[in-house]
């Protein structure tokens, strides 16, 4: 363990890995309350926009798949420096994009840029921390990354209302260019000292991960709890702003109510996860979430956005207390690959996410039907994965 405290002499600034960590969700969320005003400008539907978040999802999945093995490879810091300059020219290029096409190929190109932090993040706290106190180190990171990510629905909503939503792409360009330059001077490399032979590659570590029943147990668990915020907010805009008639701007008000159920989540992680293990803490996610759930189903026929964003605060809560966990635990069972498991992980969750940004968009009639049905699908998913996790010999171990 003498190496973890030399390590941890080198831990980047919190405050660091808090924006880079929120880079990737304050660009999947920002841009929401636009999604009407896009339609109106490229004259499409809602399916054929709603492939920019969808595209978002796919490049940030697939990059985190090879990032993460990458910076296991040549370490966390030119990897995070490269992700945010390509972030940088994918804003760019939705900021200046006239077509629909050339604005879903910016946000491809955003996608792969933002995956970096997104996975670097919490492969540098794994860098330096044991199993319980990586879960509790990145609880108080990804509560002060939904920070952002919190208002940002709000401020793209104002933005569309009173400017045009060119801007928020603009915004985030700048954001990222001061990350980068932030990194420049303060991102200190994590990555112990291996010499060349030692270095592993995404092929040599993806079957040592994808053979072990608990790290694939934890990803699945971690996907399909995702899975509900994704359907959430594929859905939810069409609903509460074409159906209900709400503007923008109250729309990313009452995302307020998402962003606060995740941060108290991420509160439970940090406060307990290191006292209560990782695995207990995944387990206790689940009472938030069904009740969330419930809630959905019983305010089923009032319309009204409350019904849909109070129930969504206890399932955020759920998605707090597992992510963190989850990505621990995963982690975890690898140690020596947690870049390539952090990679394989948010690529798997990030692919279940874009499955259920497009299902979304197909099955949305204007009805409230499809959020409760595919929420209460992924939360059924989510606690067979847990099972399958803790049945395992390894996990009893853990306990």
């Amino acid at each position: 363990m003498s190496s973890q405290n030399t390590s941890h002499k080198i831990l980047p600034p919190i405050w660091l890995l808090i924006l880079c960590s929120a880079i990737g969700p304050v660009a999947m969320t920002t841009p929401v309350p636009a999604v009407t005003e896009m339609m109106r400008d490229f004259a499409t539907d809602y399916g054929s926009v709603q492939l920019t978040l969808t595209a978002y999802l796919i490049a940030t999945g697939l990059a985190q798949l090879f990032l993460g093995a990458l910076s296991d490879q040549f370490g966390r810091r030119p990897v995070m420096l490269a992700g945010l300059l390509v972030f940088s020219v994918g804003s760019l290029l939705c900021a200046a994009a006239e077509t629909l096409e050339v604005l879903i190929i910016g946000r491809f190109i955003q996608g792969v840029g933002g995956a970096a932090g997104l996975a670097l993040s919490r492969a540098i706290v794994r860098d330096v921390y044991d199993r319980s106190k990586t879960a509790s180190i990145i609880g108080y990171v990804n509560m002060g990354m939904v920070l952002a990510p919190m208002i940002g629905p709000t401020i793209g909503g104002v933005m569309t209302d009173h400017l045009h939503w060119h801007f928020i792409f603009m915004a985030m360009a700048g954001m990222s260019m001061f990350l980068t330059v932030a990194c420049y001077r303060n991102l200190n490399e994590t990555l112990p000292q291996q010499t060349g032979s030692q270095r592993p590659s995404l092929l040599t570590s993806a079957p040592i991960l994808l053979r072990d029943i608990n790290f694939v147990g934890y990803t699945l668990n971690i996907s399909f709890g995702a899975g509900m915020f994704y359907s959430f907010i594929a859905g939810a805009p069409y609903y509460v702003m074409e159906v209900l008639g709400t503007s923008a701007s109250v729309y990313g008000m009452y995302s307020i109510f998402t962003a606060c159920g995740y941060m108290g989540g991420n509160y439970l992680s940090a406060r307990y996860s290191e006292q209560t293990g990782p695995d207990r803490m995944l387990k206790l996610a689940f009472i938030p979430g069904v009740f969330g759930i419930a809630l959905l189903w019983l305010a089923y026929s009032i319309e009204h956005p409350l019904a849909i964003f109070l129930p969504m605060f206890f399932i955020a809560i759920s998605n707090g207390m597992t992510i963190p966990n989850g990505n621990a635990a995963a982690m975890s069972t690898h140690p020596q690959i947690a870049g390539a498991a952090a990679g394989i992980s948010g690529a798997v969750t990030i692919g279940v996410g874009a499955l259920m940004t497009v299902l979304m968009g197909f099955v949305q009639d204007g009805g409230r039907w499809p959020l409760p049905v595919i929420i209460s699908g992924c939360c059924l998913l989510a606690l067979l994965s847990l099972l399958a996790v803790r049945n395992s010999p390894e996990a009893k171990r853990n306990n």
